[in-house]
């Protein structure tokens, strides 16, 4: 990998919050206030939640992102899986497929680090489910499957999280109901005026209530495209309560969606969305 791509994976974004503990002093922080807009009980299970990624050929990193935890059901119990951008894993080779080889690790503070492994993954939306090794302390995963209904919000937190100092970052701007000023025209993506960087693919969206709003991706331009909440779920539903591929010592298993007969397609170009 050149340095090139590898300092676009180091790039920050928006506010950072340091995590109890953080032993290399107060994180440069900008103008932008965040974390002190939010309720005091929000940004704890932000914290508890958004965990970075790091995908690696051999021991060269190919790609670094951000992931959500999450419960999954299954038909028998209730466990904790990460929901993250198929980026992750896609092939250098061949980007209309992944890359079975590549190692992950995932990251949450303090010290708290595991292997990964891709379970199920939709090239098409781009989202992909990598369950963890092992279970991580203090956490409070979300529930994206909630049948309660969700107010239309604004206002919206993009929030990533890095993979040197596993700081948290997040920046507050609004959802954008037009796509005039964006380079992508897709039916299944919505925007915001929040501004991340690479390693913001996959963070979450959320409201000033910490909902999950939709997933991140990045696109360069003047708005970030994000998935909706909707839109994941209904792409996740038919291997929702169903026992993962790394239980019946299977393969990772592709889901694909296709919408009203066109399919909602990831570019080449890692983050970026093309129609079919």
């Amino acid at each position: 990998m050149n340095g090139r791509l590898l300092n676009q994976f180091e790039e920050r974004f928006g506010e950072l919050r340091a995590w109890k503990g953080y032993p290399f002093g107060a994180p440069h922080q900008i103008l932008e206030r965040v974390w002190d807009q939010l309720e005091g009980g929000v940004v704890a299970n932000i914290s508890r939640r958004v965990v970075a990624l790091a995908s690696f050929n051999g021991y060269v990193r190919s790609f670094a992102c951000t992931g959500l935890l999450i419960k999954w059901c299954r038909s028998r119990a209730t466990h904790t899986v990460v929901l993250t951008s198929a980026s992750l894993v896609r092939s250098h080779l061949n980007e209309d497929d992944i890359d079975e080889n590549l190692r992950i690790e995932v990251f949450l503070p303090p010290n708290q680090r595991c292997d990964g492994t891709l379970e199920l993954y939709d090239l098409h939306c781009n989202i992909a489910i990598v369950s963890i090794k092992k279970g991580f302390n203090s956490i409070h995963p979300e529930d994206v499957f909630n049948k309660g209904k969700q107010k239309l919000s604004i206002k919206v937190v993009a929030v990533g999280r890095d993979t040197i100092h596993e700081l948290l970052m997040g920046t507050i701007r609004e959802v954008k109901f037009s796509n005039k000023d964006c380079k992508l025209d897709c039916k299944d993506l919505h925007w915001s005026t929040c501004k991340i960087k690479k390693v913001g693919i996959g963070g979450p969206l959320i409201d000033f209530d910490g909902s999950f709003v939709g997933m991140n991706f990045y696109d360069e331009s003047s708005a970030t495209p994000f998935l909706p909440r909707s839109k994941v779920v209904h792409a996740l539903r038919s291997a929702y309560n169903s026992i993962l591929p790394l239980e019946r010592g299977c393969n990772p298993r592709a889901i694909n969606v296709v919408s009203r007969g066109r399919k909602t397609q990831v570019s080449k170009k890692r983050g970026r969305k093309t129609n079919e």
